[in-house]
Parts: C-alpha cells; structure tokens; sequence
C-alpha cells in the first residue's frame, strides 16, 4: 500500500493526472499504444524532473509499458528477438526511472534484441534504488559498463581498480664493486590505475569495460565536436524553450 501510495502521489499534480485520465465520454485527444510503437521506428522521449511535484512514477509506468510490449513483440518474432532491436536509454535511471525489476531482467532484455543503457551519477545512487545485490546484479548483466570519474566512492572505485588489473613493472638496480658493473632486474606487480587515479580521472577521460576485452581508457567526444553539431544545434534552435525569442 505505501509503494502504490508514493508512486500515486505525483496524480495531485493536476497536469500530470490530465495525462492518464479520459476527458469526458470519449476522449478526443491522441491515445499512446506502446505495442504499436514497439512495432515501429520512432524515437519516444520521456522527460521529467526528480524531487517534490516529480511525475518520475508515470514515466516509469510507461517505460515498463513500453519495454514489455516489445518484449512481447519480440516472442513472437523469428529467434525470439526483435528484428530491429529497440534502444532504450535510461539517463538519471535512479531519479526519474526508478524501476525495481530492472536488475533481474537487465540480461533477460538483451536477449530479446531490447537493448538498454542504465545512466547512473554514482554506484551509491544505484544502490539506494536497487539495493547492493540488486545494483551488483545490474553492473554483471551489462555488456559494457563507463566510468566517466567524478565520483569518490572509495569501495567502488577499489572494485574498479581491481577489474582494471596490474602491470608488471621491471625494475632495474645497478651496481658496482672490485671493478665489475653487475645488473640485475626484477618484476613487480602494480595496479594500472588505483582508486585515488580513478577519483581524479580528468574531464574527457572515461574507462571502457566490454565484455570480452580488457579495460579501456579512451578520450570522449562531446557532441559539440562530433560529426551530427550542426543537426544538434538547428534542433536546438527550434525546440530549447530557453533559446526561442
């Protein structure tokens, strides 16, 4: 009772309630279908701000309603996948899209050509929604997994460092005596990058872990120096409620 009442809560907003609730008799008005929106090629966006007067719960629901359609679609699909495999990008995933499931059906997903991208601020944050299980579960199922820094976590970034892994690192001591010059070299394990690295990872700096290949440091490309800028900014133009005259 007291989860329904919370995620019910947001319906006192009266423009938030206007949403999911029929206007008279027959309702006029534009009806989603999320079944027919898995079946096709269209991009949805689900915006909402978190705190007090958030209508985080319906963005939820939809999303869920969402993702379970093209489940859906997808077990009856050749191989029991889409054909088109649906991207859903979840971005402040622990404010906004505070979806309890998630973990146990992250890998579950993926096999059904629904591809999902779980944008987090911390490990700290994912663990508040999901619990250290649930968020551990999540971090395993993920194909790829970036650290884009910024965070000091100390037991989160010891677990990163530690996937990371070592180096051998030689190190060579020269000596001499009785006229003979002796050299001698030895290997000793380092990590690559320890936790004080990681929580001083600089800006445009982000660690890759793939499956299947050892981690990566890469440089990042903002948008604003990428290929698809112009497009970007004409959309902006046309649609940032801060930028229209």
């Amino acid at each position: 009772f007291g989860t329904a009442q919370q995620m019910a809560t947001c319906l006192t907003n009266r423009q938030a309630a206007q949403w999911v609730t029929p206007a008279g008799g027959v309702d006029q008005r534009p009806q989603f279908d999320p079944h027919t929106f898995a079946a096709g090629d269209q991009t949805l966006y689900l915006l909402s701000k978190e705190g007090r007067g958030s209508a985080g719960p319906l963005t939820t629901a939809l999303t869920v309603a969402v993702i379970e359609a093209a489940e859906d679609r997808a077990r009856i699909s050749p191989g029991g996948r889409l054909l088109n495999p649906l991207l859903g990008v979840l971005d402040e995933a622990a404010n906004v899209c505070r979806w309890r499931d998630l973990p146990e059906l992250y890998s579950h997903f993926g096999s059904r050509g629904i591809v999902l991208m779980t944008i987090l601020q911390s490990w700290s944050q994912g663990v508040d929604v999901w619990g250290e299980s649930g968020m551990r579960k999540l971090w395993s199922a993920a194909n790829v997994a970036v650290y884009g820094g910024g965070v000091k976590d100390s037991d989160f970034l010891e677990m990163l460092s530690r996937l990371i892994g070592d180096y051998d690192k030689a190190t060579r001591s020269v000596s001499t005596g009785r006229g003979q010059r002796s050299v001698t070299e030895q290997l000793s394990r380092e990590r690559i990058m320890d936790s004080a690295d990681l929580a001083a990872l600089p800006p445009g700096r982000a660690v890759v872990l793939a499956s299947g290949a050892r981690p990566t440091l890469i440089q990042t490309e903002p948008w604003m120096t990428g290929p698809h800028a112009a497009a970007v900014r004409e959309s902006l133009a046309v649609y940032d409620p801060g930028a229209r005259p």
